[in-house]
């Protein structure tokens, strides 16, 4: 390894290249028309995998093409502290050695070379990797190739399958996985802060260890964020974000939403995924949402959040990322439905793509499809300032499409809401009176107690088709929480799951995702009939049972 390493430092088989500063190398400028780019100050760069592109934008939303990417794109790039430099590692090539690509923002070049090592992060000025072995660091100054590249032992080793986090301003953070044994998991490792003299500093207590997915470093390199990934099964992994004041070894503080928006993804117990975060000033932005391939994709079930001092603030639904910057810029990523998988999980960024826009001077401009990670440079991160809090989503309501999705007649929303007002109001004579071909039975039940609330639930759900007798609010029988199974649950129906507070039927073991059925948790349901008339008008003709 001290071979491979000194390699490396040597520049064995770099190669300079430039991205093309003319109109060669350019793109068409993105999101403003008039003059190109200010390729000398960008404030934000991106990834776009199926493009194999890095690219980067200024304040006003122009954008340009910095460099090419290998087959496999990077999953993050890294800015210097003074937003000179941007780096991405390929973490491993055909010959199982990786390549460290730095990019000069002033003079528009980009430097590869081959490099064994795991991770990427800047110390100071100094471009930081972990070498393969995890027995030591390699850094390489400002001034690199003309300067020296130096190599530090740790004074620990952290193993083969350690890598190099994210930096710091002082030191840089290496997480190193642990053998499965007593008290520890699969995943689990430690977490430690390695300085220039390659002093290995831990920052979990001992008996402690995290499982450990991106980490991100303050913009005054101190603090640090990182993501876990507590996993129980290939589908069964749930994800938190976790800060740490970076100093004195501690537990980290995780910050895990409790508010409506949250409860209604229902991501909360037993899989969500930490699709991106960012530091925005002394705070942070999160955004989760469903894991992956596991779950339903739909857009409400991406919510994102600003965590400052332990307070946090909801900043809207159906993001995949948001990342905010100074003079009020703020970064957006959303996707489509379904979003698009990658073949490679990019960092901050799980399993999706989607359009970056740019917020600035009270304009969204568009960047570019296809995005991945996406990151502000330091100064821009730093200068972030509080966001205003979103409203929550709006409470229930009659709905105006069957729980697949399909557009309801005029005829059925006009009754539903009718239902819905009297039901609001407790008036159970005109319930009565609106259930009047029910069975004597029928309004025996509307009158009695709780009759009217039940009424009220059922009829804000989305309801379905019900053979000859119409439609049933809610339709929702029993679904499954993950896609290409025969009764994947729809988005209208998760969204009826959390309207009616149900919970995972434990004792369906015949798919391998969350089940919901009506029977489990959540109020007494008793689901009401509406059917068409020969006149085309909606009646409700009473209850699916009793």
């Amino acid at each position: 390894m001290v071979l491979l390493l000194a390699g490396v430092i040597a520049a064995a088989g770099c190669t300079a290249t430039g991205d093309g500063t003319g109109p060669a190398g350019s793109r068409p400028s993105g999101g403003v028309t008039g003059s190109g780019p200010d390729r000398t100050r960008p404030v934000l760069a991106f990834v776009q995998p199926e493009e194999r592109a890095v690219m980067l934008a200024d304040a006003a939303g122009r954008t340009w093409r910095a460099a090419p990417t290998g087959a496999v794109p990077p999953s993050e790039v890294v800015w210097s502290p003074d937003g000179r430099r941007l780096a991405w590692l390929d973490e491993e090539d055909e010959s199982g050695t990786g390549e460290l690509h730095v990019y000069d923002v002033a003079k528009g070049t980009l430097r590869s070379e081959a490099c064994p090592c795991h991770g990427i992060g800047f110390l100071g000025e100094d471009l930081a990797t972990l070498a393969v072995d995890g027995a030591s660091l390699a850094l390489f100054p400002p001034g690199y190739p003309a300067e020296r590249a130096r190599r530090v032992p740790l004074g620990k080793n952290k193993g083969t399958y350690a890598r190099l986090a994210t930096g710091g301003s002082d030191d840089v953070v290496v997480f190193g996985v642990l053998p499965e044994g007593p008290g520890v998991f699969r995943g689990q490792g430690t977490v430690s802060a390695v300085d220039r003299r390659g002093t290995v500093r831990e920052l979990l207590p001992p008996g402690k260890p995290s499982t450990f997915t991106d980490a991100l470093r303050a913009p005054d390199g101190k603090a640090l964020a990182w993501g876990t990934s507590d996993s129980g099964g290939a589908c069964w992994t749930r994800s938190t974000l976790l800060t740490h004041s970076g100093g004195t070894a501690g537990e980290p503080v995780p910050h895990l939403p409790d508010d409506a928006a949250f409860r209604r993804a229902l991501i909360g117990d037993r899989q969500r995924s930490l699709t991106s975060f960012a530091w925005a000033g002394d705070g942070l932005t999160v955004t989760y949402g469903p894991f992956g391939s596991c779950q339903v994709l739909s857009p409400e079930r991406f919510v994102s959040y600003y965590v400052r001092d332990g307070v946090r603030t909801f900043l809207g639904s159906g993001m995949l990322g948001i990342a905010l910057g100074a003079d009020g810029r703020v970064a957006r990523l959303t996707g489509s439905v379904p979003t698009t998988g990658l073949p490679r999980s990019p960092s901050g960024v799980a399993y999706h793509t989607g359009t970056l826009t740019l917020t600035s001077e009270n304009r969204e401009l568009p960047l570019g499809r296809g995005v991945s990670a996406f990151v502000f440079t330091p100064a821009e991160s730093a200068a972030a300032r509080p966001p205003a809090a979103a409203p929550q989503p709006p409470g229930a309501t009659v709905t105006t499409v069957d729980d697949h999705g399909g557009k309801l007649p005029e005829a059925v929303v006009r009754l539903a809401r009718q239902i819905e007002e009297a039901a609001a109001r407790g008036d159970t004579e005109r319930l009565v009176a609106l259930c009047g071909t029910c069975r004597p039975g029928v309004h025996e039940w509307i009158r009695g107690e709780g009759g009217a609330a039940a009424v009220l639930r059922a009829v804000r759900t989305h309801p379905g088709r019900n053979g000859a007798e119409g439609l049933m609010y809610p339709a929702l029988s029993s679904c499954v929480d993950q896609p290409g199974q025969d009764i994947t649950c729809t988005p209208q129906q998760l969204g009826d799951v959390a309207l009616l507070g149900l919970r995972p039927d434990e004792g369906n073991v015949d798919y391998g995702g969350v089940v919901y059925g009506m029977w489990n948790g959540g109020p007494a349901m008793v689901p009401l009939l509406v059917r068409i008339d020969a006149k085309g008008e909606a009646l409700w003709t009473g209850l699916a049972a009793g």
